[in-house]
């Protein structure tokens, strides 16, 4: 389901990408939110410190990484998330 949505917004999803879909999907499994940005720039930071930062998750969702990660992980979308 989550390629068929990325494609359908013209995304095709990489290793990178999937990181953050299956981090923000355990995320919300364990705490019933999806995490914040500041949350989600800390796991990075564990995970990947080559490019830990906001603007690397940026590059991958430019349209908000933790809205699109919800979307393209069958999650509804964040509270806070205009």
């Amino acid at each position: 389901m989550a390629r068929w949505l990325a494609a359908v917004d013209g995304v095709v999803l990489d290793e990178e990408q999937w990181w953050l879909i299956e981090y923000v999907r355990e995320y919300h499994l364990r705490y019933g939110n999806p995490p914040l940005m500041r949350t989600l720039v800390a796991a990075l930071k564990k995970a990947r410190p080559e490019v830990a930062g906001s603007r690397h998750l940026y590059r991958l969702f430019p349209d908000g990484p933790v809205r699109l990660a919800c979307k393209y992980g069958g999650l509804p979308p964040p509270d806070w998330c205009l």
